[in-house]
């Protein structure tokens, strides 16, 4: 039955347990503007015969709880989730009930599978492409739908859209991603296919307050435990989730902590008791079926709006959804802003709010035929020159730029060289290019580098001064270009080439690119990773031989940045970033998850430079005034 939410606008809603294809029922709030709302039946649809008017649809699933904090349980309706007004661009959940009614569509919020007041076990993004197709399903059917629907959401809620979208079903029209995965496991898990330890692991810790009842049954059923054991369960979890966030006021940070360096990671304790699907998740070193049905942007046909900054941790994973699904439809946006993750729900990130003029063109396009969208009109990309701002509060958004592509027009490739006397060169001298010795250095995975900065979820993202983490014995090689005589803009991809060799049959390398400013800081811009077993990952396992020479390719990331005169370009290699990223334990062995102290090896490993097998980094340049 109806409910009036908001007496000043007649707004009604109701809670309902939506079945799915397997029984599963998902709790769902949905909220109607009054009948006589002034969108009601204007959209191209009509009513039904003796019934209620039809509107467009907002739909949004998220794992993190659709009802407010003071709800009487989880599936009191009349107290549902809405932002903060003082934070009004907050939450997974975007622009919140309220506005989207007002706005004249019917909102509709759920709980993902597993999450709250849902029934079902959460596996973690597996079931969202079906769950979310089923949901568009019964939202088709309904009387209050005009069948035109849109999907938006900020982090997790946008990978549910992306997973939602993927299915194609006809009654999603458009989408509005923030800030989440369009392909979970190659772009967020295993980022150069080394597992990315750091935001999972903080991540499935924070969320196990919000596992059903569902899931809380499931588990105790799977292993065979009680009520009690479980709540014991979770207690340990969430003090070992204090004990790993502590871990970086440590000196140095992360490397010392029981928690963060414990092996084996699959089944790790209490998190994987809780949530189980933690060992599926790092137990799939390399592309498959099981990380192909996770690739949600490979299918997606209709017009999405992309939002990123360039530190969060999801950056390549929008990026990638933007080039993908532009190039099938010619109808996608990209925002990129600066900062880390959670900057996005700043008012001030924001150079003005695109939310509702992108759904209105898309669903209610009917409406807007005389009235052009200055949004869809313009160009594709809009961006900020800046990848970091340290004053957040006193940020303006006014120096953001348009391009028709992403990276922007004029950009062209520069290659500095990686040299044995460990400079960066670009070729231009005589002597110039690639050349000098082999280097060595020595990566005990006993004995991490520790993450400073980079793109990075609950550990301190952004431009990170390195040099503590450079003093740490075995660091790895550093590699400096000369003074910059002048202001050098990249705006684009980056990527290193390393010609390496290892005596152990597996093991990481990892690329920073820094900048080194006149008073010695060394500011992390980006970093990557590539596990060099799985150095082509279509092509399974290839173990590394001793004495052998191979090549590797290690993907930074995407940044607009202006290295500054008297600067100079720094590229340093390592073979660990931690706990970023899990610890290769260069055993050669495919599951890295299950190894455990005992497969542990210590690595020589070696960086060329001659002209034969050289090593570089590829810069792209944007020419002054570009």
């Amino acid at each position: 039955m109806d409910q009036i939410v908001d007496s000043a606008t007649g707004a009604r809603a109701f809670q309902t347990m939506v079945a799915m294809r397997d029984g599963t029922r998902l709790n769902t709030f949905v909220f109607l503007p009054p009948a006589d709302h002034r969108s009601a039946n204007s959209i191209g649809a009509r009513a039904e015969r003796g019934g209620g008017p039809r509107f467009p649809v907002i739909l949004h699933r998220t794992p993190y709880g659709i009802a407010a904090a003071d709800a009487r349980d989880k599936f009191d309706c009349t107290h549902a989730w809405l932002p903060n007004p003082a934070e009004p661009m907050r939450g997974s959940i975007l622009r919140g009930w309220r506005a989207i009614v007002d706005h004249g569509y019917a909102a509709v919020y759920q709980d993902c599978r597993g999450r709250h007041g849902s029934e079902g076990e959460d596996r973690v993004y597996a079931d969202d492409a079906a769950d979310g197709h089923d949901t568009l399903e019964w939202i088709a059917a309904q009387p209050w739908s005009n069948q035109r629907v849109g999907m938006s959401g900020s982090s997790a809620g946008a990978t549910t859209a992306f997973a939602a979208a993927s299915t194609r079903h006809p009654t999603l029209r458009a989408f509005f991603a923030q800030a989440g995965a369009s392909s979970i496991y190659d772009d967020v898990v295993y980022e150069g296919q080394s597992i990315e330890m750091e935001r999972l692991w903080l991540w499935v810790a924070k969320n196990i307050p919000g596992l059903s009842a569902s899931h809380r049954a499931s588990v105790m059923q799977r292993f065979g435990i009680g009520g009690a054991e479980l709540d014991a369960a979770a207690e340990r979890a969430a003090a070992r989730y204090s004990r790993l966030d502590a871990a970086r006021s440590a000196e140095p940070p992360f490397v010392a902590s029981p928690d963060w360096m414990h092996l084996p990671l699959a089944g790790y304790p209490d998190f994987a008791t809780w949530q189980p699907f933690l060992d599926e998740i790092i137990t799939h070193p390399a592309p498959d079926a099981f990380r192909a049905r996770h690739n949600f942007r490979a299918t997606i046909d209709i017009p999405g709006f992309h939002v990123t900054t360039w530190y969060d941790i999801f950056q390549t994973s929008v990026i990638a959804a933007f080039q993908d699904i532009q190039a099938r439809t010619g109808t996608q946006k990209l925002w990129i802003g600066p900062n880390e993750h959670y900057f996005v729900y700043a008012e001030n990130f924001w150079p003005s709010d695109p939310y509702f003029e992108w759904f209105d063109h898309w669903l209610k396009d009917g409406r807007l035929k005389d009235r052009p969208s200055r949004l869809v009109d313009e160009q594709a990309v809009f961006y900020s020159p800046r990848a970091w701002v340290a004053d957040r509060a006193l940020y303006r958004p006014d120096d953001w730029r348009h391009a028709e592509r992403w990276p922007p027009p004029g950009v062209t490739p520069q290659r500095l060289y990686l040299r044995g006397d460990g400079s960066l060169d670009d070729g231009s001298l005589v002597d110039g290019g690639p050349g000098g010795p082999p280097r060595d250095y020595i990566y005990d995975p006993r004995r991490p580098v520790p993450t400073l900065g980079g793109r990075n979820m609950l550990i301190e993202p952004g431009p990170v001064d390195q040099r503590p983490a450079q003093a740490v014995p075995d660091y790895g090689l550093i590699y400096r270009g000369e003074k910059l005589r002048e202001a050098m803009t990249i705006a684009g991809n980056v990527r290193v080439t390393l010609a390496v060799q290892s005596d152990c049959p597996d093991t990481d390398f990892a690329a920073k690119l820094i900048e080194l400013l006149p008073d010695g800081r060394a500011m992390l811009l980006m970093d990557g990773v590539v596990r060099a077993m799985y150095r082509d990952p279509a092509a399974g396992p290839q173990k590394l031989e001793a004495g052998r020479v191979y090549r590797v390719t290690i993907d930074l990331g995407d940044i607009h940045h202006i290295f500054q005169s008297g600067s100079r370009i720094e590229v340093d290699v390592t073979s660990s970033n931690f706990p970023r990223r899990a610890r290769n334990t260069n055993s050669g062995n495919p599951v890295l998850a299950r190894d455990t102290e005992a497969a542990i090896r210590i690595a020589a490993n070696t960086v060329h430079h001659a002209a034969a097998t050289p090593s570089f980094i590829e810069l792209p340049v944007l020419p002054e005034g570009g």
